[in-house]
């Protein structure tokens, strides 16, 4: 059986050029979700913006492995990761006052963390594939090769290192649509671009990520 990484990669890859929300997305919270004492997530904002701690808090575990996942995901390191996240959080509850939920709680925490990411780290320049490159061009079929593949611990390795040789818009716009399951208009909220931007760099990611997996089954 596929393991759930796995299982959304292949699957949004089959078709780069979909726009359907990635198979995370069924299985990512949402602001209707209740926490362990049976409290709604806009309840806990209500009372977060009011000044409330611990509401704060609540709110802060309900989210944080996700966004602790999705920043090492984009850094390739656990521990900028989580350096970025507790950033985040202190940053996120001296300005809780002035969320205005016109995004999930999830959205603009996973903005800001991703912000901490770019001040934590001395990035390189930009890499860039140029317009012309041909990515994507005479695209095997994945349908018939056999859940064994997927499931291996080699494929899982290739995926994750193709991931992690993305360039960074491509693999920011992968990571969160196709890995964490965030729609066209959360993702593109969460990196402060139009949606069209975003569906280019996500579909250009794929592309390149599908040229790399697909060495992987040549014979």
């Amino acid at each position: 059986m596929q393991s759930r990484f796995t299982e959304r990669i292949v699957a949004d890859l089959a078709d780069p050029g979909s726009d359907e929300p990635g198979r995370a997305a069924e299985a990512a919270p949402r602001d209707g979700t209740l926490d362990r004492s049976g409290t709604s997530e806009q309840a806990l904002i209500v009372a977060a913006r009011a000044g409330h701690e611990a509401a704060f808090e609540k709110l802060a575990r309900l989210h944080s492995p996700r966004v602790r996942r999705t920043l090492a995901r984009i850094t390739g390191s656990a521990d900028v990761a989580e350096d970025a996240l507790q950033e985040a959080l202190v940053r996120a509850w001296r300005s809780i006052g002035r969320f205005e939920g016109r995004s999930s709680f999830f959205t603009w925490l996973t903005r800001i963390a991703i912000n901490e990411c770019y001040r934590a780290i001395k990035r390189s320049e930009p890499v860039t594939l140029p317009l012309d490159d041909a990515v994507g061009e005479r695209i095997p079929s994945w349908g018939s090769q056999p859940d064994e593949i997927f499931a291996s611990r080699e494929f899982l390795q290739a995926v994750a290192a193709a991931l992690d040789r993305l360039p960074e818009d491509y693999r920011l716009a992968v990571v969160l649509r196709d890995v964490e399951g965030l729609s066209t208009t959360e993702a593109a909220t969460v990196l402060e671009i139009e949606e069209a931007a975003l569906k280019s760099r996500l579909h250009r990611g794929r592309m390149v990520l599908r040229r790399e997996l697909d060495t992987y089954f040549s014979p």
